[in-house]
């Protein structure tokens, strides 16, 4: 129904410019040609200038500032980028009136997230965050507007599941810390690196999905054919066949077992593998289960491509170690009797001991019947140590391949790990656990050489002075200040999760790993309670966010385009 408000008379409207007209929380610019009077929203949809003081010629405004024109007659662009909204208008006595009532969502909805769609097609920020924000105002839940990027994002990654999707994960749970309507902020900042991540890439070609008692005359045999699949590496039937899991009833649970079983017969990706897992399911849980084969499909073939670490030099002493000791897994499984475990004997061989330590600790401690949950907590205080460890200047130096996010993954894999224990606590997840602990102890080579001393707790009780230290780049005092905050757990998560969303990181890869390492901080620190140490991984992310980070590589690609061009060959000389 029309809702027709009064504005100004017709003679106080001068044929050429414009007068604004103000209602409720509409700024509304008219227009007066010899075709008639026009109504516009004021804003101009490209920054947000005042097009009444736009220029008018044969029916249609240029905005002053950037020159986008916009047909008065339906606010249609001709130059530029999105329409602006126009009003009916009506001369009622010499009076212009303006009908300001809005669309009905059911009309409105639908073409807000066309037009969001298309913004992400042009990696057109703004105008993401504007469809982002008006669909938000109409009452659009956040996990809705994440489930249209969803759909975008994935058909287009090219090898699978990637960080883009990866990061909408994160972000969406990251937008629970945030109030009013700048809680959209993370949400915008995932649809953002998912834009630029498949910006102008065609679908994904994907395989039909294929029956698999048909093909292999059971479902039970066909779940156990798909980890084969992947590690030969064949990945369209391996996608074929997942696909037509579901239809042959297969539930959530053997889904979920089938993908974790893939991902740990080997270390897979750096880690990237067991996190793309993780994330995949828990967006599920917010947009819903009627978009499994659109959120898992696309893990299969990142699985299946994924580079397998213990085939490379790097993991060769804890490989034959593990191998030597002949476990048998699921007896380990069994034996969780609450035997007791020397937590910081565990992290000193994790952390400062040989390959053969760390797998000792670790294949000793459940001999001992300690809990995996209880190995996670220590395995998840070593990891957040060794952030804390982190050489700071390896990743602003050129000539060194290494950098932050080689670090970060060692929290990350773990968070991902403790996930993957409390779905499927299985012998084949609890082979993820032995990869935890020689990555932890590998990242090693990255700490800072010399004596290394965490600074001081700094008292406070407010969490903004954590907050101002990491946006401040003060990576010390936002450990002091982490460590020696003695306010509420709340507060504390939501300044690591605010300065995440809020990091001024250009690189989609750096947003993405800002956010997921800020994610599993809070996680992980949750998880260790009260206990000492639990503030670790908080302060771990803290140091990182508040680091500063390289974004561009292309010096070190000239030093290696030189070393490739000189015959020299990486891992020739790596360890044994």
């Amino acid at each position: 129904m029309a809702e027709w408000v009064p504005a100004i008379p017709v003679h106080a409207l001068p044929e050429t410019g414009g007068k604004l007209f103000t209602y409720l929380d509409k700024r509304i610019a008219l227009f007066r040609t010899p075709r008639g009077v026009f109504a516009t929203d004021n804003r101009c949809p490209h920054q947000g200038y005042a097009l009444v003081q736009g220029d008018v010629k044969d029916d249609v405004l240029t905005c002053a500032w950037h020159n986008w024109k916009f047909r008065l007659q339906d606010g249609d662009c001709t130059f530029g980028g999105e329409a602006v909204r126009s009003y009916p208008v009506r001369i009622t006595s010499g009076l212009i009136e303006v009908d300001v009532q809005d669309a009905a969502q059911e009309i409105v909805r639908p073409v807000l997230f066309a037009s969001l769609l298309e913004a992400m097609g042009e990696v057109d920020v703004g105008r993401i965050a504007r469809d982002t924000m008006r669909l938000q105002g109409i009452g659009t839940p956040l996990p809705e507007i994440v489930r249209e990027g969803v759909r975008y994002a994935a058909p287009r990654a090219e090898y699978g599941w990637d960080h883009s999707l990866a990061t909408l994960t994160d972000c969406l749970r990251l937008a629970a810390m945030f109030e009013g309507p700048i809680r959209s902020l993370p949400v915008v900042q995932g649809l953002a690196v998912a834009s630029q991540d498949q910006v102008r890439r065609p679908l994904r070609p994907q395989p039909d999905p294929l029956d698999p008692i048909a093909a292999y005359g059971s479902l039970e045999d066909g779940l156990a054919a798909f980890p084969a699949l992947v590690d030969d590496e064949q990945v369209d039937e391996a996608e074929a066949l997942f696909r037509g899991l579901p239809a042959a009833g297969a539930t959530r649970e053997q889904l979920r077992h089938a993908l974790l079983e893939a991902v740990t017969d080997h270390f897979l990706s750096y880690g990237h593998a067991m996190i793309f897992c993780q994330k995949a399911f828990e967006l599920i849980d917010s947009i819903g289960w009627a978009e499994a084969d659109t959120v898992l499909a696309p893990l299969v073939p990142d699985i299946t491509w994924g580079t397998r670490y213990d085939r490379l030099p790097y993991m060769r002493r804890f490989l034959q170690t593990w191998e030597a000791a002949e476990l048998d897994l699921a007896s380990l499984v069994s034996k969780q009797d609450g035997g007791v475990l020397d937590g910081p004997a565990f992290r000193r061989a994790l952390l400062d001991g040989k390959p053969e330590e760390a797998f000792s600790a670790l294949g000793g401690a459940l001999e001992a019947g300690v809990p995996v949950f209880r190995l996670i907590d220590e395995t998840s205080r070593a990891a957040a140590e060794r952030l804390g460890r982190f050489d700071i200047d390896l990743d602003l130096d050129d000539t060194n391949e290494w950098g932050w996010l080689d670090v970060t993954h060692t929290l990350t894999y773990t968070d991902a790990l403790r996930w993957a224990w409390s779905v499927d606590p299985s012998p084949e997840v609890l082979r993820g656990l032995f990869h935890a602990a020689w990555f932890v102890q590998w990242t090693g080579q990255l700490d800072a050489r010399g004596s290394i001393t965490a600074p001081a707790p700094h008292r406070t009780e407010d969490a903004d002075d954590v907050f101002a230290a990491i946006v401040g780049r003060d990576p010390d005092g936002a450990v002091a200040l982490v460590e020696g905050y003695e306010g509420p757990r709340q507060p504390l998560e939501v300044a690591v999760g605010r300065a995440a969303a809020e990091d001024h990181s250009v690189a989609p890869i750096m947003v993405a790993h800002t956010v997921k390492t800020a994610q599993a901080a809070i996680v992980e620190s949750r998880a260790l309670g009260d206990e000492p140490g639990s503030r670790a991984p908080l302060s771990a992310a803290a140091r990182f966010l508040a680091s500063p980070k390289r974004e561009r590589f292309v010096y070190q690609a000239t030093l290696e385009a030189v070393a490739f061009l000189q015959g020299r060959s990486k891992g020739e000389l790596e360890g044994s």
